[in-house]
């Protein structure tokens, strides 16, 4: 007597398992609604003050909207926060934002790593909400009162500015 083939329900079930696993490690791409805007240039740059200690990052985004109802309020970018103040021409817009950073005076800076032994550690911001790359940043906008998030990838760099 012989026994009929039959797939067996041990391997139909690996199957079964391996097809729900397959289906659900891909996500669904979540359609990003339209912006009411466009973005034209995206830069950024960093700077260093002349007193000592000085230096910061600038943000600039310029665009064009014909939304009558849009705010802009924070850009995210480099695991930074960055508090905007639009600048409106007509349907033209600027987005430029600067965050300055401080390095106290009792810390020694110098290309000789035993020199800088004793600094205390730099201080870290809150981690933003978002893993961008270093040319990826967030725009936080609002149309009518309603927040919501944009991305913009990118953003070129420009060279350090020295200023006096």
């Amino acid at each position: 007597m012989t026994i009929p083939k039959r797939p067996s329900t041990v391997l139909s079930l690996l199957f079964g398992l391996f097809l729900m696993t397959l289906s659900s490690g891909c996500k669904t791409n979540v359609v990003q609604k339209k912006v009411p805007f466009t973005i034209d240039e995206k830069t950024y740059f960093h700077w260093v003050g002349g007193k000592q200690g000085t230096r910061g990052t600038t943000i600039r985004i310029t665009g064009f909207t014909t939304s009558l109802n849009l705010s802009f309020s924070k850009i995210y970018f480099q695991n930074k926060e960055f508090d905007v103040v639009p600048q409106f021409s007509g349907n033209d817009f600027v987005l430029e934002a600067t965050l300055s950073e401080f390095i106290p005076p009792d810390r020694v800076m110098s290309s000789d790593p035993l020199e800088e032994y004793g600094n205390a550690p730099p201080q870290t911001g809150n981690k933003i909400p978002f893993e961008l790359e270093r040319d990826e940043a967030v725009i936080m906008y609002a149309v009518s009162g309603s927040e919501t998030y944009v991305k913009v990838t990118g953003v070129k760099k420009l060279e350090t500015q020295y200023r006096p």
